[in-house]
């Protein structure tokens, strides 16, 4: 053997795992770029609901802080979306004005919420829809029965 063809089979052994350890990198980044912008599997993207979701229900307006509740935000019902059993104090804190008062998700970067919100959330989905069979809309936050959201409420 001579040592020319020796130096070429180190030299394409070494480019070769050169070139497997760029495309390890190149995917591991764009999977991390990915989850960071929101694309893992559970839906909306965890940024849709760090900022907006993890507030109101669907179609209702986040009015801003509750002065009357350290750690609740109100949002008010501004559309007239159908509520369901508006005499049980889980769908509206003020029937008159159609608002609700809700505890402050505190969602973090990695998706976790204060337990006592979720709570919230999924009392509101299962009993605030606008008829008995129907369940109230709030994205991201599910049943077993729906697609995996941030809030699994489990079978509601």
């Amino acid at each position: 053997m001579n040592y020319s063809t020796i130096i070429l089979g180190v030299v394409l052994v070494f480019f070769g795992i050169l070139f497997l350890l760029l495309l390890v990198y190149v995917v591991q980044t764009n999977k991390a770029k990915k989850d960071a912008k929101g694309g893992s599997s559970k839906m909306p993207p965890l940024d849709y609901m760090r900022n907006i979701g993890s507030r109101c229900p669907d179609y209702w307006v986040y009015m801003g802080k509750d002065p009357n509740r350290e750690g609740y935000h109100i949002c008010k019902n501004v559309y007239n979306i159908p509520v369901h059993n508006v005499d049980n104090g889980v769908c509206y804190s003020d029937k008159q004005g159609k608002t609700k008062s809700f505890k402050d998700a505190n969602m973090g970067s990695d998706g976790k919420m204060d337990k006592t919100a979720e709570r919230e959330m999924c009392q509101f989905v299962a009993q605030c829809g606008p008829s008995a069979d129907m369940k109230a809309a709030w994205l991201g936050v599910s049943s077993e029965q729906m697609s995996p959201g941030w809030v699994s409420c489990g079978t509601i």
